[in-house]
Formats: structure tokens, C-alpha cells, sequence
């Protein structure tokens, strides 16, 4: 292709994406655009917004509505065409593969789930063979995707409680518990299906889950805390997610350093092991509901997690300064818990001090996210992945 040749295939390719991204954005039940709408949006001269139109309905992603006049009736004078986004075109996978539970969900292009598939797994670093891991999360997927319809799948996510970098390993080497969490499992899901799948950080997913659905709409400098079995932190700095080199932001190994802390464990183990110390038995849910009900017991090991929680909170808010803290997964919305973490702040910070908020997202954060995280991917890639094709 000639260099003119290349600056306009570029321009073109810019002006389709301007177009198909704003039908795109059209709140669910809108009745389509026209020709105008799309000009006074974009800028684009009416010939120019027709023919990306043209071209968008070949390639999958739009369809030309019937005529509102002729629906009617009512056929004087020049019909305006109306163009809506088709978003069944294809669908997105959002997948948490967690240690003790593998979830997925299948959605639309404009999020909206088809289906959900959820199992409880107890893969140990120590005595689960890595291929049963990989082989219980390919189940899950494809069992999903069963459950939809078996629909053209144009792009998966898939979240990992360990640092993934840009190559979608894990980079950082000497720590058998990533190595055992994340195996590939991305290159594993593609060479079974042949779909398009990338690895992310659970927590970096459930802060895009907040900043999409969740307690961070609208919040520019947040920090999403996934408290759950481990601890690790999604930062958003300025509306954009933090990564850094070999996406290490977030990670929590200085926890090991942290005085009142210890360790990475999250809410979940450490409840656990509370109730195990003191010679009982039962999950941390158990424990929350007992101090729900105003068992002095349960409320006593309630606080003593709660505290810790807040060392680990002021550790990031004077770390990243942000506007707002959200404590998601596992039992972070225990009655009572982000109240005594907020209210433990001031010994440890100065005003003014950010909120700190439950999720309310509940056991889907990071499958939400995962979602928000494949959408915008294949909404970056539209025009190579044109689902009116092969």
C-alpha cells in the first residue's frame, strides 16, 4: 500500500471507529440514530457517516433500522435512515479464577450477562496438580459458553490473584504460589478454544468493576482493596489503572514488614485462623453473621480483623493519596467493618481523610470486571475483529 494509500485507510478506519463508538455508548432502548445524529456527533460530512455506516453493517457491527415513517405509514418525502449497534454481534467472557472458586460469565457487547457458570474448587499450591487447575478453569468457560448458546466469543479476560505483566505471565519468579495461581492459564484457554484471552490481576479487575459499576463511578483517584483470601490492591490514579513495569502495583509483600499485619492473608484466612486459635470451628461467614446477631465473641474477632484491615488501609492511602477506598470480596461487606476502619483512621492520619466504602458488588466484582476488561479490548481492536467475518 502506498503512503497516501495507508493515511487514508487510517482516516477511515478513525472515522468508523468515531462512528460505531458512539451508537455504541446509545443507552440500551435507544431507538437508533440517523445520519444527522451521527454528523452533529462526530463532525463528519453526511457522505462520510453513510458510507462508514455501509461499511460497519457489512463487518457485523451495525444494522440499519426500519424506517420509523414507514412503520407508520406515513411515506412522503425522504426517509431518514437510522442505524442501531447490534450488541449480539458477538460476546465477551469475564472469568475470576480464584484459588478456592472459578466463576465465569458471558455478556453481550454491551454487558449484559447471557449466563453464569460458578464452582467451588480448593486448588493447593502444594497438592493440586497445575493441569487440574488449568482443566477446572477450561471447564468452567466452556460450560458457560454452552449455556449462552455457544454465541462467537470475541474476547475473554481472565483474573489471577498474582502480578501479570504485559505479556500476560507472571514476570516475578521465586514464588511457587503465582507460579501455581497463574500457569498460562490465557495460552491455555486460547490453544483449547481459539478465542482472543488475556490475564489480568483480580484486584486490578475489581477496581475497573468499581470505576464501571460499583462505588468508584465518578471517582478519579481510587483504591479498589480485594480483601478476600489475600489481600491485593487495583490503584487508579487520575481515571487510569496503575500497572507499573511487570504489574506489580498493588501487590501486597510488604505486608510482611507492616507492624499489627504480617502477612498478605486476607480477611477470610485470617477470620479463619482467629476462630481456629481460640478453639472453634466454621468459615469467616459464620463469623460475621454471629456478630451481626451481637455475639460478643464474634464481634471481638470482628474488630480484631477490622484493625488490621486499617493498617493495611492507611498503608495505601499514604501511599497513593486517593479519593476513596473500596474494600471488596469475600466478606468486606460484614456488618459493622468498614465503620470500625474508618473510625480507626485518625490515629494513624491527618485529615482530611477518603471514605472508605464496602463493595456492592458482592462475589462478582472481579468477574465484572474481568468483563469491563474484555469489552474495552475488543471496543480498542472493533475493526480486526469484525464479527460479520469468516
Amino acid at each position: 500500500m502506498t503512503r497516501e494509500g495507508s493515511v487514508t485507510r487510517r482516516l477511515r478506519d478513525e472515522n468508523a471507529l468515531a462512528v460505531l463508538h458512539h451508537v455504541w455508548d446509545l443507552p440500551d432502548g435507544a431507538d437508533g440514530v440517523t445520519g444527522s445524529d451521527l454528523m452533529a456527533a462526530t463532525g463528519l460530512s453526511r457522505a462520510t457517516v453513510h458510507d462508514v455506516c455501509g461499511e460497519l453493517i457489512a463487518r457485523g457491527w451495525l444494522r440499519e433500522l426500519e424506517n420509523g415513517r414507514s412503520a407508520e405509514g406515513y411515506v412522503k418525502g425522504r426517509p431518514a435512515r437510522r442505524y442501531a449497534f447490534d450488541a449480539l454481534a458477538g460476546v465477551v467472557v469475564g472469568v475470576d479464577a480464584g484459588q478456592h472458586r472459578v466463576a465465569a460469565r458471558v455478556s453481550d457487547l454491551r454487558g449484559r450477562a447471557l449466563a453464569d457458570v460458578a464452582v467451588e474448587v480448593d486448588h493447593d499450591p502444594g497438592r493440586t496438580p497445575v493441569a487440574d487447575r488449568i482443566a477446572d478453569v477450561e471447564r468452567v468457560v466452556e460450560e458457560t459458553w454452552e449455556r449462552a448458546g455457544r454465541p462467537r466469543v470475541l474476547g475473554v479476560a481472565v483474573g489471577v490473584p498474582a502480578p501479570v505483566g504485559p505479556s500476560g505471565a507472571t514476570e516475578f519468579s521465586g514464588n511457587p504460589y503465582w507460579e501455581f495461581v497463574n500457569p498460562d492459564l490465557a495460552g491455555a484457554l486460547t490453544r483449547r478454544t481459539g478465542w482472543r484471552v488475556l490475564a489480568d490481576n483480580d484486584a486490578n479487575l475489581a477496581a475497573l468493576a468499581e470505576g464501571w459499576q460499583g462505588s468508584g463511578r465518578g471517582v478519579r483517584h481510587q483504591v479498589t482493596l480485594l480483601a478476600g483470601e489475600r489481600i491485593g490492591a487495583g490503584v487508579v490514579e487520575d481515571g487510569r489503572l496503575l500497572r507499573g513495569a511487570r504489574g506489580g502495583v498493588g501487590e501486597m509483600r510488604y505486608l510482611d514488614l507492616v507492624e499489627g499485619v504480617g502477612s498478605p492473608d486476607g480477611l477470610g484466612k485470617v477470620l479463619r485462623e482467629l476462630v481456629r486459635a481460640a478453639g472453634g470451628t466454621g468459615a469467616a461467614e459464620d463469623v460475621v453473621a454471629a456478630a451481626a446477631a451481637g455475639e460478643e465473641s464474634a464481634g471481638a474477632l470482628l474488630d480484631v480483623a477490622a484493625e488490621r484491615l486499617t493498617r493495611v488501609v492507611v498503608t495505601l492511602v499514604s501511599l497513593f493519596d486517593p479519593d476513596r477506598v473500596v474494600v471488596a470480596g469475600g466478606v468486606a461487606g460484614a456488618p459493622g467493618l468498614v465503620e470500625r476502619v474508618q473510625a480507626g483512621l485518625p490515629r494513624f492520619l491527618d485529615p482530611p481523610r477518603p471514605p472508605v466504602v464496602a463493595s456492592t458488588l458482592g462475589r462478582d466484582v472481579v468477574v465484572l470486571g474481568a468483563l469491563r476488561r474484555a469489552l474495552d479490548e475488543v471496543r480498542a481492536d472493533a475493526l480486526a475483529l469484525s464479527p460479520g467475518r469468516g
